[in-house]
């Protein structure tokens, strides 16, 4: 009796013993998957930051180009400022120039009525075609010869600049036995004639354009001065520039 009552006695407390050890090992694993659970969230939230992280190093690099490229443009563009801002320097320069120039080559000359004026980025120089030319001629007479000769003499000394001879006329038609048709004509003539003194004084052709008006153009001035050759000079910019930089 007694060893029955021992035997089942230590049956109990084997059996109390292994109840214990599954509550606790069914606890403990239970704290696991909580855990292993917790873990996989942190590496979820790791790896989505990790991504987050790439994807603005990626867009800091595209700005950090775009604003590389954007300087690059901003320099270009002050470069380009800077080229113009030199280039119209050396056309006002130009001007100025070739305006003295001609003041002082003109200087001790009378009775020329010459007038210079300068109209934009160009310099217009006007001489009556009575000084030029006899009454009803195309021909340069001495006189007009070396006032020309005077201003070939400074356009060979500016290669960066053109030349624009322009005829005029006054409203007044031309005799029936004139040797020309009518006052486009003759004013283109003349203008041509000064020209082509100005090439055998081996002016640049390349300088040189001839025009005569087609309509009447008054100065307000006189029939004198509404009767003239008219030299428009034009600096090229372009060229000025290149050869300031050769210096």
């Amino acid at each position: 009796m007694k060893t029955k009552f021992f035997v089942l006695s230590i049956a109990l407390i084997l059996g109390m013993g292994s109840c214990v050890s599954s509550k606790k090992y069914k606890a403990l694993q239970s704290e696991n998957e909580s855990l292993q659970k917790m873990l996989e969230s942190q590496k979820s939230k790791l790896s989505g930051c990790e991504t987050a992280k790439m994807d603005l190093e990626k867009q800091v690099s595209k700005l950090n180009s775009d604003l590389s490229a954007a300087n690059g443009e901003m320099n270009k563009f002050k470069s380009q400022v800077g080229d113009l801002e030199k280039m119209n320097k050396a056309k006002d320069d130009e001007i100025q120039r070739i305006k003295g120039e001609i003041r002082k080559a003109f200087a001790g000359l009378d009775g020329t009525d010459l007038q210079v004026r300068e109209v934009g980025d160009k310099l217009y120089v006007s001489l009556p075609n009575r000084v030029l030319y006899s009454k009803g001629s195309t021909n340069l007479n001495s006189n007009g010869q070396k006032m020309v000769k005077n201003l070939a003499d400074i356009f060979k000394k500016s290669p960066a600049i053109s030349v624009v001879v322009e005829g005029h006329a006054d409203k007044s038609g031309v005799k029936s036995d004139a040797p020309y048709k009518d006052n486009l004509e003759l004013s283109t003539l003349r203008a041509t004639k000064v020209v082509r003194y100005l090439l055998s004084q081996k002016v640049n052709a390349e300088q040189l354009t001839a025009a005569g008006r087609s309509n009447f153009e008054p100065t307000g001035q006189g029939v004198s001065m509404d009767r003239r050759i008219e030299f428009i000079i034009s600096p090229d910019v372009a060229k000025l520039y290149e050869l300031s930089k050769k210096k």
